[in-house]
């Protein structure tokens, strides 16, 4: 069994529920421990990162949260960052996460919807999907030389909407390419990849992040995973979690990673 989920946003980022009501219900879905991972700070106005204030208000919170629920279910103080953020300080863990287009659309965000990833295909890589995936993925390797990154997030975020309506050709050799020279490199970074659940949770996928495709080939490079639902609610925090694992067991792993006080252990699944 699953027994924690270190990738969760609250009311003070673009989550229903705060800290508190998350760790309650981490605690009712049979979670030991759980980790919240609020939006990092960003250099532009939007509407699902936390400002600086927030982000003050949302880690005095938490450690409110981790007081409260002491001896029901530990309770870690992580990030979300983003490569437009400025360094994390003071987390027990950061998941490092790629949302944005690329230099050539640094504003725009491949999950937002399918109108707005087609429209950048359109506008700005003038047409070409295989542009986009490859500028997406090459992000990547940033990423990878960040040393304080423990946890890379959402590798294929790109595919959310390859099941309705399908926008991207994983199978093609420009994508594929590009999407293994990203893994490559963050393997060898030794990052630990997340089984992401959160598209099952919003409808938009029936299979977690990343493929049974990328998940054989983290196998095959004897990769670290561990399990998380991207909960922004409190409804979803452990949402697919029986269906990540059984796609964990069918990609061939056998164990999974927790964070605890020394650190990430594995555990047997």
């Amino acid at each position: 069994m699953i027994r924690q989920n270190l990738h969760t946003h609250t009311v003070y980022d673009d989550g229903a529920n705060t800290p508190m009501e998350m760790a309650i219900a981490a605690a009712d879905a049979g979670l030991t421990s759980l980790g919240f991972s609020g939006h990092s700070v960003l250099p532009y106005e939007n509407d699902w990162a936390m400002t600086e204030r927030s982000r003050v208000e949302w880690l005095a919170k938490v450690r409110e949260t981790k007081s409260a629920m002491s001896g029901r279910l530990e309770v870690f103080a992580g990030l979300e960052w983003d490569l437009l953020s400025a360094p994390p300080e003071g987390c027990d863990y950061v998941i490092g996460s790629i949302h944005h287009l690329g230099p050539a659309a640094p504003h725009l965000t491949v999950d937002e919807s399918p109108e707005v990833t087609l429209r950048a295909i359109d506008e700005v890589f003038g047409g070409d999907r295989d542009s986009l995936a490859e500028a997406w993925f090459a992000q990547y390797e940033a990423l990878a030389r960040c040393g304080f990154v423990d946890i890379v997030g959402h590798l294929d975020l790109l595919t959310k909407f390859d099941e309705r309506p399908g926008i991207f050709d994983a199978g093609s050799r420009r994508f594929r390419e590009a999407a293994m020279e990203a893994l490559e490199l963050l393997c060898r970074a030794d990052k630990i990849f997340e089984v992401n659940t959160g598209a099952i949770a919003r409808g938009r996928r029936s299979v977690p992040y990343p493929s049974a495709e990328l998940l054989r080939e983290l196998k095959a490079r004897e990769a670290r995973v561990l399990v998380t639902s991207d909960a922004h609610s409190a409804d979803t925090v452990a949402c697919a979690f029986p269906r990540a694992e059984a796609l964990l067991r069918e990609t061939g792993f056998r164990e999974i990673w927790e964070l605890t006080g020394r650190g990430f252990v594995p555990v047997p699944i």
